[in-house]
């Protein structure tokens, strides 16, 4: 069975070279000595296509640039010929070799170094600069002669052309994916660095690149700079990726009418200039805003990570206490069995058995157990949700403290609530109860509970205000020793203000403290932990794969 195509490397050698030949061909018309765009599309080649395939593209290019330079023979000398034949891909291969072997502009197969990849694009540009001077000089032409200006010329266009392609290359050769271009597409079609480029960049360009052109002297001058702008606010806001797509758009707009009008006096050199340090700049801003940006993000994950593992450890810490307080439960039931027939067998040998010190004990005993139960997990949350333990639980240990109580509920979606925030909700109400409780003015307590939908988003806030009057301290010394066990009956940590807004934190949620005349209200909301779980981290157009030394 017959190698396929792709399989034989004589018949794929010969596809590269074809193929590199007819691109050379039709790029050659648009490239000019001001923006030579084949200087760029040779970089592309050269920095991601493997070295076997190298003799390939130096053929693909030496045949046309010899079909295009052996016509000059008579004009401009057979030294010019010679020196010209030689194709620039053999000037720019071991310039990119050197930079390949000892400063890789791809350090790994996701990752870019944006230093590197700047001083390989230098380097190839004075590579160029230095082969363009040379077929110069020797041009046996009385109208062409060598000028040092003329080898800025050659220097900048390459330059501009290599950061006009290359970028653009570099994003789709990170970007692709096999099998997933369509959805790649939506994805960059729909995506803020496009909208921002459509609606503001591009606009911008075109209107500073008319007013450069048919302004008067002082705008031509400051039009080129003022692109700058919204370059550099679109960098600083979306990274290198912002620079890749500012820095082409904006050499086109300048270099496209330069070539047409093939302009070669020195205030085209400015423009050029202007032009190859803002981008070379804006590569190295928006790559270190990238490594910030991307640091940024890892931060955030980590933070969500915390968040996401303080919740479990909250909802495991509560299952725990739940399972505690039925084996409680169950151990102040066997109690109780216990005691009855130990007292029916007592009752035949002591009379009036009820009256005894040991009977007490006894019964006692099985009376805290049954409050160190209700205390960890009280059974009405358990077995009739959160409302009944707030009207219930709450309402009769502020009772047993000579406390009056109201509680008011409204909303919906409680039922759909993640088992944690309602964990996180219930706590809190404990929590703020006992700290407003703790001015012994406090002679009532409001609790307000909502909860609702918005968006999409489920939450529930929690209001607790202490009604504070002078009348109502004489009750609070009275009922000192219920109001000092408060915190016990209700399983609260007695938490102050920053401890409690730490802990609504956990679930994106805020506490605020508010003191009006006579009241001490404390206000938490809480969002759903499984809304917020399911809520993807914001990206950077896909994840930055970049790196700057």
């Amino acid at each position: 069975m017959g190698k396929r195509f792709w399989t034989n490397d004589w018949l794929l050698q010969l596809a590269v070279a074809g193929g590199y030949a007819l691109l050379y061909l039709a790029i050659h018309p648009l490239s000019t000595a001001h923006w030579p765009i084949h200087a760029g599309v040779r970089l592309a080649c050269l920095l991601l296509i493997p070295y076997r395939f190298w003799p390939a593209l130096l053929i693909g290019e030496a045949l046309p640039n010899a079909y295009e330079v052996i016509p000059c023979l008579a004009s401009l000398g057979p030294t010019w010929v010679v020196v010209r034949c030689i194709p620039p891909f053999a000037v720019a291969m071991p310039i990119v070799w050197a930079c390949r072997t000892w400063m890789p502009p791809f350090p790994s197969k996701n990752l870019i170094d944006i230093k590197a990849l700047l001083i390989c694009g230098l380097l190839v540009s004075l590579g160029g600069m230095a082969y363009s001077s040379t077929a110069l000089a020797v041009a046996n032409d009385p109208t062409v002669s060598f000028v040092p200006m003329n080898a800025v010329g050659y220097f900048l266009g390459p330059y501009l052309a290599i950061f006009s392609i290359v970028p653009w290359v570099l994003m789709a050769k990170l970007d692709y994916k096999p099998g997933q271009l369509r959805e790649q597409i939506r994805q960059a079609l729909s995506s803020r660095l496009f909208l921002d480029t459509v609606a503001l960049l591009i606009p911008a360009l075109v209107l500073l690149t008319w007013m450069s052109y048919v302004g008067n002297d002082q705008v031509k001058q400051i039009a080129p700079v003022a692109m700058f702008l919204p370059m550099a606010w679109l960098t600083l806001k979306h990274g290198w990726r912002a620079a890749a797509v500012s820095g082409p758009l904006a050499i086109a707009c300048m270099s496209l009418p330069i070539a047409l009008i093939n302009d070669l006096d020195p205030k085209t050199y400015a423009t050029q200039t202007t032009l190859a340090i803002a981008v070379t700049c804006l590569f190295a801003l928006g790559g270190r805003i990238s490594v910030q940006l991307m640091d940024e993000e890892k931060e955030k994950r980590s933070a969500l990570n915390v968040q996401r593992f303080a919740r479990q450890s909250l909802q495991l810490g509560e299952q725990r206490m739940r399972q505690t307080s039925q084996a409680l439960e169950y151990l102040a039931g066997t109690l109780h069995i216990t005691n009855g027939r130990l007292l029916d067998q007592m009752r035949r040998i002591v009379p009036n058995i009820e009256s005894h010190a040991f009977y007490k004990q006894a019964l006692a005993m099985q009376s805290q157990v049954y409050r160190l139960a209700e205390s960890m997990h009280p059974v009405a949350w358990r077995e009739r949700g959160l409302p009944a333990a707030l009207n219930e639980t709450i309402a009769r240990a502020l009772d047993e403290a000579g406390i009056a109580y109201r509680c008011e509920i409204s909303g919906r979606g409680f039922t759909r609530l993640a088992p944690a925030v309602l964990t996180a909700t219930y706590r809190s109400a404990c929590e703020a109860a006992v700290y407003v409780t703790s001015r012994l003015a406090c002679n009532r307590v409001n609790l307000v509970l909502r909860g609702g939908e918005t968006r999409g988003k489920r939450w529930v806030m929690l209001r607790v205000e202490g009604v504070l009057e002078d009348t109502g301290v004489a009750n609070a010394v009275y009922h000192s020793e219920e109001r000092k066990r408060l915190a016990t009956k209700l399983g609260a940590s007695m938490l102050d203000i920053p401890e409690m807004r730490d802990h609504v934190r956990i679930f994106d949620g805020f506490l605020h403290l508010r003191m009006p005349s006579n009241r001490l209200r404390i206000t938490v909301l809480l969002h759903d932990a499984v809304q917020e779980e399911q809520r993807p981290v914001s990206r950077l157009a896909p994840p930055l794969r970049l790196w700057v030394k």
